[in-house]
Parts: structure tokens; sequence; C-alpha cells
């Protein structure tokens, strides 16, 4: 194939684009969850002024790094949930990220670039050993409903991951059947309809 193709292939061209799109809102969906979670642990709900992040958060999190992200990343792999492994690999799908946004005319024209899937794997790989360890170590752990229940963390979804493969299935045409989500959506936020 020549670049030419690439770029004037409407298939190819509607590919490269909903690969680098894609990549782009799945990378700040992981990113958005994974800052999120201690944020949110660590936020006086019931303050005076409302909701506010309690010295905690500065003293525990954002010690590792100014950067909420690497700070949460880090206080993460403190808790046991990631290792420095995990976090070599979301910094290469943050700077694949960065690559792809600096220089999409690249990605959409020049045959030399094109969305990795390994780091796009790594990255959603990533968020899920977070993902995972959050609902067993926080939210399950302080539900009394799930005391003494065997959990099997194989069989544990994360939303952010579920909308990632939900838009990727959307994107590329791999839904159920064509519109398959937006009808059932439709569906079921319909006033008075039977779900």
């Amino acid at each position: 194939m020549e670049s030419w193709e690439k770029l004037t292939n409407p298939e190819i061209l509607r590919n490269s684009l909903m690969s680098a799109s894609v990549y782009l809102s799945a990378y700040e969906m992981c990113r958005d969850f994974i800052v999120s979670k201690p944020k949110g642990f660590f936020t006086d709900y019931c303050g005076e002024d409302g909701e506010k992040l309690s010295d905690e958060y500065d003293e525990d999190v954002l010690c590792h790094s100014k950067s909420p992200l690497k700070a949460s990343l880090k206080w993460f792999e403190n808790l046991g949930a990631i290792d420095s492994n995990d976090i070599a690999l979301f910094d290469a799908a943050r700077e694949h990220r960065n690559d792809i946004a600096h220089n999409l005319p690249n990605y959409i024209s020049d045959l030399d670039f094109s969305v990795n899937q390994e780091i796009f794997n790594s990255l959603l790989t990533v968020t899920h050993k977070i993902g995972v360890y959050w609902v067993v170590n926080f939210e399950m752990a302080l539900n009394p409903d799930y005391s003494g229940h065997e959990i099997n963390e194989s069989e544990i979804k994360i939303g952010t991951l579920l909308m990632i493969d939900m838009t990727m299935q959307i994107a590329f045409g791999e839904e159920p059947e064509e519109g398959y989500y937006y009808k059932e959506m439709k569906r079921r936020t319909a006033p008075n309809k039977p779900v």
C-alpha cells in the first residue's frame, strides 16, 4: 500500500481516524478512572463548604508527584494493586496518546504510523487491575452485604472498560446488530416502558 492510499481510500481513512479517536478517548477514560479513585476516597463530602479534598490526599497521594495521574498510579502501586512494570506500561500508553494527539496527520496518512494495539491492550490491562483491586478492597470490603462472600475476581466487570468496549463495537461496526446499544438505551429509558 502507498501512503496516498492510506489517506484517500475511504475505508482505510475511516479506520485510521476511528482507531486514533478510540485510543485517545479510551486513554482519557482510563486516566480519569484512575485519578478519580483516590481523589474520591480522600474527599470530605460533609464539610461546611461542600465537597473538599482532605489534607490526606496531599499527604498520601500527591506526595508522589505533582501530576495527579502519576501520583495516583504510585499510590496504587504502594497499595499493591499494580507494580512498577504496570506504571511503565501506563507511561508508554500516555506517551503513545501524546504522539497520536500531536501527530494525528501522520496517523492518517503515513504508513509508518498506526495505533499500537499492544500499548492499547496494556492500557486496558492496567486499568482493569486497578479497577478490580478497587472493587475488592474498597467497594466490597466496605459493603456489609459482601461480608463473608467468596469473590471471583475474574468475573468483576469495570464500568469504564465496558464503556470503552461498547464504544469500540459501535465505532467499528461490531455491535450485535446495527444500532443495538442505541435502541437498547432508548428502550430502557422510555417513560412507562417495561425493561
